[in-house]
């Protein structure tokens, strides 16, 4: 799970950021994922939001990207979100045949039904499991210190574009907003 948490620091959403590992049975792993856009589409970090009915859909979510980078590499792997999956995710889940599915937290997802996913998949013949461990609550503290740490320094950071202008921190993105212009010192 301390993996998921990781890969869960690269999503390009700051609405939630959440992470997921795929695993074999021997605990090798197939494959990460995060939440984000596409692969070669802007970001919400880039470009904001793109809101519908309360929920960002600029993004995929950190289950379904993991399962795409794994491919048929998922099958009869083990899944760890640091979320419930949603309903659409645990149908890709379920068609992945992904064996084992652990989770962290709960996360009322659109559709309304998250608290019905560990049924459905536990229907489905796949195993989900809500993680509750001391360990992984003292990994989260010690995550979010770090995290802490490093949003005071980037906050610091100020690049420089083509066009003159300047971006400071965590909001400056590899392109100027009003100029579409790269950074040219960062």
């Amino acid at each position: 799970m301390g993996m998921a948490y990781h890969a869960a620091t690269r999503a390009t959403c700051d609405r939630k950021h959440v992470g997921a590992v795929l695993v074999t049975a021997d605990h090798r792993v197939v494959a990460t994922g995060y939440n984000g856009s596409p692969a070669g589409t802007p970001s919400c970090d880039e470009v904001g939001h793109e809101m519908h009915d309360n929920h960002c859909i600029r993004t995929l979510h950190a289950e379904s990207n993991a399962i795409d980078y794994a491919g048929r590499e998922a099958r009869g792997t083990t899944l760890y979100s640091t979320l419930v999956p949603c309903y659409d995710c645990a149908k890709r889940i379920v068609n992945a045949g992904i064996k084992k599915v652990f989770y962290d937290q709960f996360y009322a997802s659109r559709y309304g039904k998250s608290d019905q996913v560990p049924l459905f998949l536990q229907a489905a013949g796949i195993e989900c499991e809500q993680l509750d461990t001391p360990g992984l609550t003292l990994f989260k503290q010690k995550l979010f210190e770090a995290e802490k740490i490093e949003a005071a320094v980037m906050s610091t950071i100020v690049l420089e574009y083509a066009c003159g202008c300047t971006g400071k921190g965590i909001n400056a993105g590899t392109r100027c907003l009003l100029h579409n212009q790269p950074v040219v010192h960062g």
